[in-house]
């Protein structure tokens, strides 16, 4: 998982980038933004630099000391990453939700590919295994499976309790394999916090800075100021332990991370996504679906054999 990389080096560009595709991805139930970050090569640089925020951490930020800042928690990293997934939260979902109603086999014919070429890297980086290795990929694999079968539960809006679903779903993030949109539809509250809260802070916004008079419901303003707390403190939490088990325990996450993702591959499977009654799947249909299929798995073998790359020269 580890990167040879200087990520406090890279350029804010390049990051930024990186943080819109994780910000598109964990909106996309099945789909995590953490195995994203372990494919590139910035996964345990994240969750280290999460988890050096502190108190002193929060003193600099209100002080703008932003050069303790850049040293404490690779602040430049943190920055223009959090800033692109913010931007794609609100921008290139929308243009997603598009593809996904009028082009639905295949965009979810991209997203099965994507994680089948993420889970060969995964793979291709594994040591020898044992069997105590393979228990823990079955353990992985039982608990995905527990996941893809699950019924949803019905919208609760208890503050508590979104705040629990903001905690718990920033696992998209921490986990990698672990779809936080997908909890989200399981614990009831997809609908509620990722489109309604959203949809009420925007007319909030109009409001605002366009004049517009759009009726407010200041209950979903609530929800997700409590939804974002719950995200903040559960990705610094989180972060810290998952840090502990990635430095004592490495491979031993990587064979857990290969088996839940393989577990979770039910959730994305394409032809699962589309109706008979929505569309009438002819043979062309299922052929571009399989060329989307390879075309994105081959995708992620070239972009992680570039980062590959990118990791031998910054050996030299």
């Amino acid at each position: 998982m580890k990167s040879n990389r200087d990520w406090n080096n890279i350029n804010s560009l390049e990051i930024f980038f990186h943080g819109l595709i994780m910000g598109t991805v964990n909106k996309l139930p099945g789909i995590s933004g953490g195995l994203y970050s372990i494919v590139i090569g910035f996964y345990d640089h994240l969750m280290n630099s999460i988890k050096n925020i502190n108190s002193k951490t929060i003193k600099n930020l209100f002080l703008f000391d932003f050069k303790k800042l850049n040293s404490s928690i690779n602040g430049k990293f943190l920055f223009f990453l959090s800033i692109g997934m913010i931007i794609s939260y609100f921008t290139t979902s929308k243009i997603l939700d598009f593809f996904l109603i009028n082009y639905e086999l295949y965009i979810w014919s991209i997203f099965f590919g994507l994680i089948l070429g993420s889970l060969y890297v995964l793979i291709k980086r594994t040591n020898k295994t044992n069997v105590k290795k393979l228990l823990i990929l079955f353990v992985g694999l039982c608990f995905g499976l527990l996941l893809s079968f699950s019924e949803p539960l019905m919208e609760n809006r208890a503050l508590t309790f979104v705040f629990f679903c903001g905690f718990i779903s920033i696992c998209g993030i921490t986990i990698p394999g672990l779809s936080g949109s997908f909890i989200l539809i399981l614990l009831g509250n997809y609908e509620l916090l990722l489109v309604d809260a959203v949809n009420s802070f925007f007319d909030l916004i109009a409001n605002i800075f366009k004049n517009e008079n759009y009726p407010i419901d200041s209950e979903l303003i609530k929800i997700l100021i409590v939804f974002f707390l719950g995200s903040v403190i559960g990705l610094i939490i989180l972060s810290k332990f998952l840090s502990f088990i990635l430095k004592k325990y490495p491979i031993h996450l990587n064979h857990l991370i290969i088996g839940f993702v393989l577990g979770t591959l039910p959730i994305v499977w394409p032809w699962s996504k589309v109706e008979l009654g929505e569309e009438l799947l002819t043979m062309f249909n299922n052929f571009y679906g399989l060329i989307f299929i390879l075309a994105s798995f081959i995708i992620i073998i070239l972009l992680n054999n570039n980062v590959d790359k990118k990791n031998l020269r910054s050996n030299r």
